[in-house]
């Protein structure tokens, strides 16, 4: 997209990593959820809710880090029009990270799993953004 302007790309980056990259950590809670005993050790335990509203709750307790992740990027894409797989990855560490401290976990779980798997989140937010025209393929020096 040769019309979009670095601004114009970060604020799609910003909004719409806010917004997916919470729901794809919430398939992937599910996803753990339905792994049952081979994960029990990823998550805290959950009782007995039920699964829509563990995939709720997750989806809240998410789009917290991602927009951290998502504004702690804005400063390479308004720069540099995207960034890299390294910078996404690291991004949605300690966007994770973030919440975590503002947001404490129950008890249980394996925090570093969870956050590595924010980590793999945030790179495919990165690949679905540079699919959907809105992140450049490399960034511009």
């Amino acid at each position: 997209m040769k019309d979009v302007s670095n601004g114009q790309r970060a604020l799609g980056m910003a909004l719409i990593t806010s917004l997916a990259a919470p729901f794809f950590a919430s398939l992937i809670v599910v996803a753990i959820t339905l792994a049952g005993p081979f994960a029990d050790y990823v998550l805290p335990p959950r009782g007995e809710a039920p699964l829509g509203d563990v995939a709720i709750s997750a989806f809240a307790w998410s789009s917290l880090p991602a927009t951290v992740a998502a504004l702690g990027l804005v400063p390479f894409v308004l720069q540099h029009g995207s960034y890299t797989w390294l910078q996404a990855a690291v991004a949605g560490v300690l966007g994770f990270a973030a919440g975590a401290i503002i947001f404490p976990l129950p008890d249980g779980g394996a925090p570093p799993v969870l956050a590595f798997l924010a980590g793999l989140v945030a790179i495919g937010m990165r690949a679905m953004l540079i699919y959907g025209g809105i992140l450049r393929q490399t960034p511009d020096n």
